[in-house]
């Protein structure tokens, strides 16, 4: 904890960053493989059944976050009031929960217990409920598949975004980006083999993100285990702590529900008047959209757990040294990533597909989205 504590240069607090934001640009391009892959190998038609998926794995990562973001909080504050037994019940407390709504997802349910019956009608429906999400008939080969293993895999989707949160609270950023370059580079291994070499299509990739994200959460697994100072331990049923972690955590859980609606309300309409081309336009945005992102949410990540621990120890001047450095690395990363935007969008644009319809679509929506990325951080 020594790092929360003492009084930082600016260059410091970007040093400090690296980790966390490297992990959420690892963490970012989770999706962008499968959608690489599939894209270059697969067709544009598989990759819009991807974006088809999104809102199903909103819903799954935004309760993880939920937990992870809103536990955290508390978590940090305890440990900087030096409570560190009240920390460990906490956060095996809220670990137990997550895993049993987890297992209530795969076995026969969903993360949220109110919607138990999305997943029953998701295993044993989920043609209608891709054709709700926006597929078309001519989608629906791609969909249904990777729909399927994303359902299967709410227990190590949930507990990888929750490890990576909680080394940030203990003082390991490093780990959680030990755990985001781990699952990444094996994603990447997992898609050649089954996107590539099988020809699997979006079932082969959603398989590569299933395997490459629990090996990731095993690593994290490992960690509490043995090596953090966050430890399981008996733990306290306090309702209380938990409705606090859910409330702390909530804008969060809704900033990744809205990508999820967002996503589903564009599918619907770009669907209607663009078609599957359409589709994988929006994905392609969506996909620019996440890793831009991810350098506001690295630096989020980052500061949260120095704020929550100042917070507990008093320690306001650091808290306001933070906020401060926050806002200026905010500040010119916006006007940064604008212009890359911009001037490479192209580019970017090309790694997934060549000239043509899509092409034409996806830079034409990017020019008009970008103007978001002024604000957003």
């Amino acid at each position: 904890m020594k790092c929360f504590e003492e009084k930082m240069s600016y260059p410091q607090f970007l040093k400090y960053l690296v980790p966390s934001v490297l992990t959420m640009i690892f963490l970012s391009f989770y999706t962008t493989i499968d959608g690489f892959f599939v894209s270059r190998y697969a067709g544009s038609d598989a990759l819009a059944g991807i974006n088809i998926v999104i809102p199903i794995t909103c819903i799954i990562f935004g309760t993880a976050v939920m937990f992870a973001t809103g536990s955290a909080a508390i978590i940090g504050e305890k440990m900087g009031q030096k409570r560190e037994q009240e920390a460990n019940e906490i956060f095996t407390f809220i670990a137990i929960v997550l895993l049993i709504l987890s297992l209530v997802f795969t076995i026969g349910g969903i993360l949220f217990i109110f919607a138990i019956l999305f997943t029953i009608a998701g295993i044993l429906f989920l043609e209608p409920i891709c054709i709700f999400l926006g597929s078309s008939e001519r989608l629906m080969e791609h969909v249904i598949p990777y729909a399927f293993v994303i359902f299967l895999g709410a227990v190590p989707m949930s507990f990888k975004l929750f490890f990576e949160y909680l080394v940030r609270t203990d003082g390991r950023s490093q780990i959680g980006m030990v755990m985001s370059l781990a699952g990444l580079t094996l994603n990447v291994v997992f898609d050649y083999i089954f996107v590539v070499v099988f020809r699997m299509g979006t079932f082969g990739a959603a398989w590569g993100t299933f395997l490459s994200i629990t090996v990731s959460m095993i690593i994290g697994l490992l960690y509490f285990l043995k090596y953090s100072q966050i430890r399981f331990c008996k733990p306290n049923v306090n309702w209380k702590v938990l409705l606090k972690s859910c409330t702390n955590g909530s804008s969060e859980m809704l900033t990744e529900l809205s990508t999820g609606i967002t996503t589903f309300l564009f599918n619907i309409i770009i669907m209607k008047y663009f078609g599957e081309d359409g589709v994988a336009a929006v994905t392609i945005i969506m996909y620019i959209y996440y890793f831009f992102i991810s350098f506001y949410m690295g630096i989020a990540v980052a500061t949260a757990p120095v704020v929550s621990y100042n917070y507990g120890a008093q320690n306001y001047g650091k808290i306001k040294e933070t906020t401060r450095y926050s806002f200026i690395t905010i500040a010119i990363s916006s006007v940064l990533i604008l212009a890359v935007s911009y001037i490479y969008g192209k580019d970017i644009i090309h790694l997934f597909v060549g000239d043509g319809n899509v092409f034409s679509l996806t830079w034409d929506g990017l020019k008009l989205f970008s103007t978001v990325f002024v604000f957003i951080g």
